[in-house]
């Protein structure tokens, strides 16, 4: 309830604030702070009947830079509200409030950059999207929940020297708990990434993962990824093919996507997106699925979007839509 009046606040605040940009939070008077906020809605429909709405991101943000030092933080809600309709029908609601990220970057030179705290971890493309307004669809590829944990907290140090190489490398560096690891698809005790970029001049551009962990019961995993992202002034190319490994066999042989979104005019984008991924851990699954979507970004920084979802388990095919608002 205490986050819901903040927000109320926070709006109220910024009719009447000329330091407000919408969409980019409110400023702070005199500081570079500033503190704004995200809200995602969502509703699915699917083949078996099943239904659901739900409150899926509810969160404050604060950020800010100042000299050498800059800042994010970030908490609120998860799945605070969920309806649901059919064979499973219910009303949950949830009230934890969850801290998503918290970290401080320092630029120690033009090539040398330390981050310190709870941090999306850097691993392909997809994930560095963390909330659903920025990203192309309200799904995810299951390579992001499958392979690696999606939030590191420790060390990341990035170097990249633009006059003499297109490359950026970084290395991450967890010996610790997540600071809260209810937020996170796999809560962890360390965790290390190597990773390496190379840009190109035609908007391309590559990156290669290779990461190692341990569950909070130490079993260790290893991991591989390689991605690649390409930008064109009518479409754009996401694909990223991942697999994932313990001491003893393949525990996700493989997962892959290759996703296209089409700019169909101003503000109006047609996504698709082919995935399939194999799992061989606990229950064995095997599946390809097909997505197709429609994405609207008008001026103001709301977003609405719908997906269809086809999968190999003809039951589970659905039908997404989502409205997101940053404030």
């Amino acid at each position: 309830m205490r986050i819901f009046l903040s927000i109320l606040l926070l709006l109220q605040l910024s009719i009447h604030a000329d330091d407000y940009n919408f969409g980019k939070g409110f400023n702070v008077p005199n500081t570079p702070i500033y503190i704004g906020g995200y809200l995602t809605l969502d509703y699915i429909s699917r083949a078996d009947d099943y239904k659901r709405f739900r409150v899926d991101e509810l969160a404050l943000l604060s950020y800010g830079t100042y000299n050498k030092f800059s800042f994010l933080a970030e908490a609120g809600f998860e799945e605070s509200f969920i309806k649901e309709w059919g064979t499973e029908a219910s009303t949950k609601t949830d009230n934890t409030f969850t801290l998503s990220r918290l970290y401080v970057d320092y630029k120690i030179n033009d090539t040398l950059q330390v981050r310190a705290g709870k941090f999306n971890t850097p691993a392909g493309y997809w994930n560095m999207e963390p909330i659903n307004i920025l990203r192309e669809t309200s799904s995810i590829p299951w390579s992001t929940y499958l392979i690696y944990p999606r939030y590191s907290t420790g060390l990341e140090f990035n170097y990249a020297n633009r006059l003499y190489s297109d490359t950026t490398y970084s290395l991450v560096i967890q010996e610790t708990k997540d600071l809260d690891d209810r937020y996170n698809n796999i809560s962890v005790q360390k965790h290390y990434l190597i990773s390496i970029e190379h840009f190109f001049e035609n908007n391309l551009k590559i990156k290669a993962n290779l990461g190692y962990f341990e569950t909070l019961d130490s079993h260790p995993y290893y991991y591989a990824l390689a991605a690649l992202s390409y930008e064109a002034e009518d479409y754009d190319i996401l694909s990223e093919f991942a697999s994932r490994k313990d001491s003893n066999k393949f525990t996700v042989p493989y997962s892959f996507y290759l996703q296209g979104t089409w700019h169909l005019i101003e503000n109006h984008d047609l996504v698709t997106r082919v995935e399939t991924y194999k799992v061989d851990e606990g229950a064995f699954r095997e599946e390809v699925l097909g997505i197709l979507g429609y994405t609207y970004r008008p001026e103001l920084p709301f977003t609405f979007k719908v997906e269809y979802r086809a999968r190999t388990y003809s039951n589970e095919n659905q039908i997404r839509t989502s409205f997101s608002l940053m404030f």
